[in-house]
């Protein structure tokens, strides 16, 4: 039995789809389920039901989860804790990010980091999407999450999460879950720039289904105009993770439909520096702490088919 059986096992367990699993673990698929079937045979037992949806755990399966889950994250983690050790003090790590993560994940990514690598220096900065995809090209920062308003594609990009946007306006009694984009873009809105990927979606949104839109201002730092939105002054067309914070109560927010709008959260690395261990080790908290934010319900978010 090896512990990269029990790491892909756990992956599989975790995303309910071999496809999924793959994905994240950017191996092949027949490679993936030949592991988990040589580990069945070894353990003489079936881990997982599988249907035309995905997989899910037997009995035996569950039981095998709970008792080896506790056992392979504590190998990780002393294998980060001795790797930042080896990184010796004064090492150093920059990290680029957008408000649509940083505002409702800020505190689990750097605590986690900073706990199994006390003696490296996190260096966060955030800026709009276009800045952060630049500054990783250009090995200004080690690690870049920006949007875009479409799937990852290169070796270097991946797709972390996606998310659908909501029209957020002042809380008013009787409002339907939902709001059509027409219906949305008819009222006074915040937009964001085209730097910011959530602009872009916008813009194109419109033009391709010929809706003008009704700018009320265009500000890029959704914080800044809440207090307005809250007063009714106009609305936005944002992700939930911007929602962080504040009363909720003072807001009506509504999934955008005709069409479904997704925004979509991607991870870079930067190519000279992709094969340094404590990058991997920050694009792996990264990676984890997302998964687990999404399972616990505390980020609206989807992990990519």
């Amino acid at each position: 039995m090896k512990l990269r059986q029990l790491k892909n096992f756990l992956i599989i367990a975790e995303t309910g789809s071999l496809m999924k699993a793959a994905m994240h673990l950017g191996v092949a698929q027949p490679a993936l389920s030949r592991d988990l079937r040589l580990l069945e045979e070894e353990l003489s037992t079936r881990l997982f039901h599988r249907d035309g949806r995905g997989v899910s755990l037997t009995r035996d399966g569950a039981a095998f989860q709970a008792a080896i889950a506790p056992h392979v994250a504590g190998l990780d983690l002393a294998k980060q804790a001795l790797l930042g050790r080896r990184a010796g003090h004064g090492g150093s790590i920059r990290l680029g990010w957008t408000g649509t993560i940083s505002i409702p994940l800020a505190t689990p990514i750097i605590s986690a980091f900073t706990q199994r690598f006390p003696e490296v220096e996190l260096h966060a900065r955030g800026g709009s999407s276009l800045q952060i995809a630049e500054w990783v090209a250009r090995d200004e920062i080690d690690i870049g999450i920006f949007n875009s308003e479409r799937p990852a594609s290169g070796a270097l990009v991946e797709t972390l999460t996606l998310t659908r946007l909501f029209h957020v306006a002042r809380a008013e009694s009787a409002m339907a879950p939902t709001i059509a984009f027409r219906e949305a873009a008819a009222v006074p809105l915040f937009v964001h720039s085209r730097q910011n990927a959530l602009g872009r979606i916008v813009a194109a949104c419109a033009r391709d289904h010929d809706v003008p839109l009704k700018i009320y201002a265009e500000v890029d730092d959704f914080l800044a105009v809440r207090p307005m939105i809250e007063e009714g002054r106009a609305a936005a067309i944002v992700p939930r993770s911007l929602l962080s914070g504040g009363d909720p109560a003072r807001l009506a927010v509504r999934r955008v439909t005709d069409p479904d709008m997704t925004l979509y959260f991607h991870l870079a690395v930067s190519k000279i520096k992709r094969s340094s261990p404590i990058v991997l080790s920050l694009a792996d908290t990264i990676r984890s702490e997302v998964r687990r934010a999404i399972q616990a319900g505390e980020f609206d978010g989807e992990l990519p088919a």
